[in-house]
């Protein structure tokens, strides 16, 4: 038999626990909710309140269960009530429960129940969940995305590793990018910097160019400057940039979290898009995540294209739901539903030839 209770995002920091994701980290999910708590759009979520669920077996602690309870708005006008992870909404590098200890079969169904008693909602909806997670028996679960991943501690060197994974066609390219830089008049440089308030500026300079092909600029948004400015301030942060005669014209912003190396942002200057610039610098933030001995080097949530001329691995994250019998919940299930397989038929054709990691 479990008992739960909630505590405060600040009591969190004093509990020591292992964190299977950096988002599932302390410093993640207090950066996270101090920058988008007041923010609300219907993808962030509406009068956000966030719940740390603690668990105990007696009276020692066993599982930690960040959620946060936000509303979002259906068809302009129909309001409906969410509980999920809290960071899941944007910016998340996988989530679960926090398992401190093993758990039995019937824990999940003991802690849905506490949450039914004690919040009330219309959908507990969860996203970016491990293929691992406890959660997968009691929930159907629904592919959702990917992290593209390369595990370091595999190989015996960066050597070795371009040899196996890298297709010819691809160590071409490098190559040949290469000798067009010089050939062009171009002294190639590379500098791994700690992320400071200087820096950051170059990083926002370089970034802005994805504009050019019709992407999203993330600083344009002050609330994910803010988030991005916090994570490099609370977890060890360093930014690779790669520089054509001095001057920076790509760069790869990497955070460092239990041995693993995490590409948060990179971007290329698209005003030398013909040098390949931007697969340059991240072949050597590679190389360097090698040379430090770092285990893993994960290029975040996504299964873009570009990431698989890098690798041939990603692990696979889920989601899943579940509902109140409320009015409000039965006439949305089955646009959810239908959201939830249309998720699950795309991230199975973007695995399609990836070989999973979990």
């Amino acid at each position: 038999m479990y008992n739960f209770k909630t505590i405060s995002i600040k009591e969190l920091e004093n509990l020591e626990y292992k964190a299977n994701f950096p988002s599932n980290r302390f410093e993640w999910i207090y950066s996270w909710y101090e920058v988008f708590k007041k923010v609300e759009n219907n993808v962030i979520g509406f009068q956000k309140q966030a719940y740390i669920v603690t668990g105990y077996e007696s009276d020692q602690l066993v599982a930690i269960i960040p959620l946060v309870k936000l509303i979002r708005k259906f068809c302009k006008c129909i309001k409906l009530e969410f509980i999920e992870f809290l960071g899941q909404q944007w910016s998340c590098i996988g989530h679960d429960l926090i398992v401190l200890k093993e758990l039995d079969s019937g824990f999940t169904k003991q802690l849905l129940n506490w949450i039914k008693k004690n919040i009330r909602y219309h959908f507990i909806f969860f996203k970016y969940v491990p293929k691992k997670s406890i959660l997968t028996k009691d929930f159907k679960m629904y592919r959702y995305s990917g992290a593209p991943m390369i595990c370091i501690s595999d190989y015996k060197d960066y050597n070795e590793f371009a040899q196996k994974v890298y297709a010819k066609k691809f160590r071409k390219k490098l190559d040949r990018t290469l000798r067009k830089i010089e050939k062009d008049g171009f002294r190639l440089s590379l500098s791994y910097e700690e992320i400071n308030s200087t820096n950051f500026e170059t990083i926002k300079r370089i970034s802005k160019s994805k504009m050019l092909d019709g992407k999203s600029f993330v600083y344009d948004d002050e609330n994910k400057e803010k988030f991005h400015k916090s994570l490099y301030s609370k977890f060890p942060s360093h930014v690779m940039f790669a520089k054509f005669n001095d001057y920076p014209v790509a760069y790869v912003a990497n955070i460092d979290c239990d041995n693993a190396r995490i590409a948060i942002d990179c971007a290329f200057d698209r005003d030398y898009r013909i040098y390949g610039v931007g697969v340059q610098c991240m072949d050597c933030n590679i190389r360097k995540s090698f040379s430090l001995h770092k285990e893993k080097y994960s290029f975040g949530v996504g299964m873009d294209v570009y990431k698989f001329q890098f690798t041939k691995t990603a692990m696979p994250f889920y989601m899943c739901f579940g509902l109140q019998n409320r009015l409000k919940s039965l006439l949305a299930k089955p646009f959810v539903l239908y959201k939830a397989k249309k998720s699950d038929q795309k991230s199975k054709q973007e695995f399609e030839g990836v070989e999973e990691y979990v």
